[in-house]
């Protein structure tokens, strides 16, 4: 920029760049307190005054019965060591802070410990399909039009409106309209109509692109070879968009998304967790269940056509059938929906608002990373509820022997000790966990 003005502003600053809110996640989560750590604080809270009182009344037993001041001393003091809550304490933190750590190291984000519980929880997945479950990017395949109509003035006036939408369906038509016709025009007039398509002007043409419905709110039916095209595409799994303009539908245009190398197998993976995969989509039904078939979902699991805002209406049935609800998606449509859900998983190529709204963020485009995170997730739980259980467990054990004198405090110094290494170390176990 040799002669002009230029202008920079920074919109956002090192606290705000996808790393630095990744590294706040697992902070935010490493020093929260899962369920299970609720409860040990609170027996802990019961735990701590019995075992003062089992310490006086054993130098209370030791004092009267004769054996001395050293005696007694010695085994009240033994008492105390030994029921040293350390690895209760250690418990819960050290499996968070490996867990999510891990989970770090493998693009998996947990936002906070009561996820944790959540996900043991889940036994129903809802997938949504564009973008979670296939790549996401549309490519135009076949144009029909209607009599009198030319393809040229299709792609140019579709391809012009479409690229002004965010869409990955109206990216495919503009990127498609565009390597065929070159420069696709600016349109002077545009509106997105939610789960239904777009609207505006362009060169002084008012056009619509999208559902059958949408014409059908201006009063325009599909010509009978346009509607034949149309029910063709969709039979072959593919998705079948209207374009119409001056009150007249021109053309039917042929879209398709495939499915992403890993869906497959990410749909097995969830199932062997014990998890009901649910297809999601605002697509129609023979794309829906042309894309179930090929990732192995059951046609009775398949829910279509349904518009942005039905989604969450969606999550809150099946809650209500008694399932507990795990939501996978990628979009800002996906947003309410995740939030709904019992457990939010947004995939980290989504946007923003999917992101904020998920439980757990996976940095990879990778349904399998799904199943990576309710795995990971539950096996730091159980670790939390091992450790906490062990904990528990040395000290109800050992507090008769203390109590009953067969314990020197040095060697249940070195016991207590030992517990919070073994804590540590149970712990530790997590950095092995395998995506």
């Amino acid at each position: 920029n040799a002669g002009g003005r230029l202008v920079v502003e920074a919109t956002r600053v090192g606290a705000d760049t996808q790393l630095a809110r990744m590294a706040k996640l697992v902070e935010d989560a490493q020093n929260g307190k899962a369920a299970a750590q609720r409860l040990a604080d609170r027996i802990s809270a019961v735990f701590v005054p019995v075992v003062i009182a089992l310490a006086v009344g054993t130098l209370g037993f030791w004092l009267g019965s004769g054996a001395g001041v050293t005696a007694a001393f010695t085994a009240a003091v033994a008492v105390l060591i030994i029921a040293c809550p350390c690895a209760l304490g250690l418990a819960t933190p050290t499996a968070l802070m490996v867990g999510t750590g891990r989970g770090a190291q493998l693009g998996i984000l947990i936002k906070g410990p009561e996820v944790l519980e959540n996900t043991r929880k889940a036994d129903t997945v809802v997938l949504d399909k564009t973008g979670t479950v296939t790549t996401g990017r549309m490519t135009l395949l076949a144009l029909h039009t209607a009599d009198g109509t030319d393809e040229t003035d299709v792609l140019r006036l579709a391809g012009g409106l479409e690229n002004a939408s965010e869409h990955p369906i109206a990216q495919a038509v503009a990127t498609g309209a565009a390597a065929r016709i070159g420069t696709l025009p600016t349109p002077e007039d545009f509106a997105n109509i939610p789960g239904l398509g777009v609207q505006g002007i362009v060169d002084g043409h008012a056009v619509l692109v999208g559902r059958e419905q949408l014409l059908a709110q201006w009063a325009m039916e599909l010509p009978e070879s346009l509607r034949r095209a149309k029910e063709e595409a969709e039979q072959a799994g593919r998705t079948a968009i209207a374009v119409a303009w001056d009150g007249q539908a021109r053309a039917v245009l042929e879209v398709a998304d495939a499915v992403k190398d890993t869906s497959a197998e990410a749909v097995r993976r969830l199932r062997a967790l014990g998890l009901t995969p649910v297809l999601l989509t605002g697509d129609n039904e023979a794309v829906a269940r042309a894309v179930a078939a090929e990732v192995g979902i059951e046609p009775r699991h398949v829910i279509a056509e349904v518009l942005p805002e039905d989604k969450v209406q969606v999550v809150k049935r099946l809650q209500a059938e008694g399932r507990s609800v795990a939501m996978v998606g990628d979009g800002v449509n996906d947003a309410a929906a995740l939030a709904q859900a019992d457990l939010g998983l947004a995939m980290g190529t989504g946007t923003d608002a999917a992101i904020e709204a998920g439980d757990l963020t996976l940095v990879r485009g990778d349904l399998r990373a799904a199943a990576d995170a309710i795995r990971l997730s539950r096996r730091t739980l159980a670790t939390i509820k091992g450790n906490l259980f062990w904990a528990f467990a040395y000290n109800i054990a050992a507090l008769p022997l203390a109590a009953l004198g067969y314990l020197n405090p040095m060697i249940a110094g070195a016991a207590m000790a030992f517990s919070s290494v073994f804590v540590v170390g149970n712990s530790l176990r997590l950095r092995g966990f395998k995506a």
